[in-house]
């Protein structure tokens, strides 16, 4: 019974951006792109092409009428708002994809300042976005003092804040 709790768990996880690859994720924002042209695309037809007469409908089919067509100041405007709005979409959906990756290189150099311990408080905030002083204590299993003087120094440096909360203090790193 644990095991397929688990299995569920494991299957309802978010997709992970920063274990894709670079040329997955450009193939995600060119897909994003053409679907989000093709969605305009039939969307804005639909709404601006006027409705065909039964002997139209037959011209057309014999004659065929292509998607990419630009020969009626019409198809030409749909097809460019479809354009601008799928590059849009497209640039949108690449600024969503890379940025993640921006942030962890930061607190990638970051962290090489850092000794082994100020690493693992660093990493433990980071983990949980903010946390007491004593539950960090516990968790990392130190003695009162020892994180009191790495947080203390930490927070000299600018790279956490801490706000007094009775007895203790709420930790998290500074924006």
């Amino acid at each position: 019974m644990e095991k397929l709790s688990r299995n569920l768990d494991n299957e309802h996880k978010k997709i992970d951006l920063k274990q894709i690859d670079n040329v997955s994720k450009i193939a995600l924002i060119i897909l994003i792109a053409i679907v989000g042209y093709f969605l305009i695309f039939l969307i804005i037809s639909s709404l601006l092409t006027p409705k065909q007469t039964p002997m139209m409908q037959m011209m057309s089919e014999m004659i065929g009428t292509n998607m990419m067509s630009f020969s009626t100041t019409n198809s030409i405007i749909i097809n460019l708002i479809s354009l601008v709005f799928g590059v849009g979409l497209g640039f949108l959906a690449s600024l969503y994809v890379f940025r993640a990756k921006t942030e962890d290189k930061e607190y990638n150099i970051l962290r090489k300042a850092l000794s082994d311990d100020e690493k693992k408080i660093l990493d433990e905030i980071k983990r949980t976005g903010e946390i007491t002083q004593d539950s960090l204590r516990f968790r990392l299993e130190w003695s009162k003092a020892k994180v009191s003087t790495i947080l203390t120094n930490l927070d000299k440096r600018g790279l956490i804040q801490r706000e007094r909360i009775g007895k203790t203090y709420k930790v998290y790193l500074q924006k």
